[in-house]
């Protein structure tokens, strides 16, 4: 009989590899040039495809300490792309605010940070599985700092879609079905953020991505990583190719910074 761990990696299989499919369907869509949030969105769902065959690894093989921290180390990562996809989306709706090319160029930047808390929760991941007392604490260290850069960097995120939901008025309808799942998906990302938060700066198990109660992980970031998943396919698929949005009978005028450059 499977374990409760057991079952939750089975259904993010079932989740993850035809959103894989999916993701790369939708870039054929869009063009490659304009593909880099789909690309953010296949990375987080190969990851946690990754982690879960891990952790049904080492389910039948506890002696196997590689599998486990494989497993920490790639569940402890899942935010940062979907923050990028979240920022990438936002930056293709801003393309048609007037005004919004400022805010186009923050965004842009804005992978800095973002960047920099997948690598801290990377080194975090590496270390905190150690038995070393130095590198332990290192890696708690270096999660809890990843974590507070993506609490800022989403706290950013949230601010400039709340800006784009001010002037979304004379959006087309395939830029305001974006805006509006980025919208939803914070929410979602919201709860998830906290998991991870509580998981680096709570002393207490209950959090812990390996060890932790399965239940409380379901239910405050797996679930929500299928739902923010399932928004961004869907507004993906919705949303016309922007090449054809643009360039094609009627087209849309865009602002002048993105133009040509693929950031969408």
């Amino acid at each position: 009989m499977l374990s409760e761990r057991e079952n939750i990696a089975t259904a993010e299989l079932a989740v993850y590899i035809p959103s894989i499919a999916l993701a790369i369907a939708i870039i054929f869509k869009h063009g490659f040039s304009k593909g880099r949030p789909r690309i953010y969105l296949i990375l987080f769902c190969g990851l946690r495809t990754a982690s879960a065959i891990l952790e049904i690894l080492s389910a039948k093989n506890p002696a196997n300490r590689d599998d486990a921290t494989w497993t920490a180390i790639l569940g402890s990562i899942g935010l940062s792309p979907l923050f990028l996809v979240a920022s990438g989306l936002l930056r293709r709706v801003n393309d048609f605010i007037a005004g919004g090319t400022s805010r186009t160029r923050l965004l842009e930047m804005l992978h800095i940070p973002i960047m920099l808390a997948l690598i801290l929760s990377i080194v975090g991941g590496t270390r905190i599985s150690s038995s070393d007392t130095s590198k332990l604490n290192s890696g708690e260290t270096f999660g809890k700092a990843g974590a507070i850069i993506s609490l800022i960097s989403s706290v950013v995120i949230v601010a400039f879609a709340m800006l784009a939901m001010a002037e979304s008025r004379d959006l087309p309808r395939g830029e305001k079905c974006i805006l509006y799942a980025v919208l939803v998906s914070l929410s979602f990302l919201a709860v998830r953020l906290l998991y991870s938060l509580l998981a680096d700066f709570e002393d207490n198990n209950t959090f812990n991505i390996v060890g932790g109660n399965a239940t409380v992980q379901l239910c405050m970031a797996i679930i929500q990583e299928f739902v923010v998943t399932f928004f961004f396919l869907v507004a993906d698929l919705v949303a016309p190719a922007l090449d054809s949005l643009v360039n094609g009978a009627g087209g849309i005028p865009m602002n002048s910074y993105n133009v040509g450059k693929g950031v969408a």
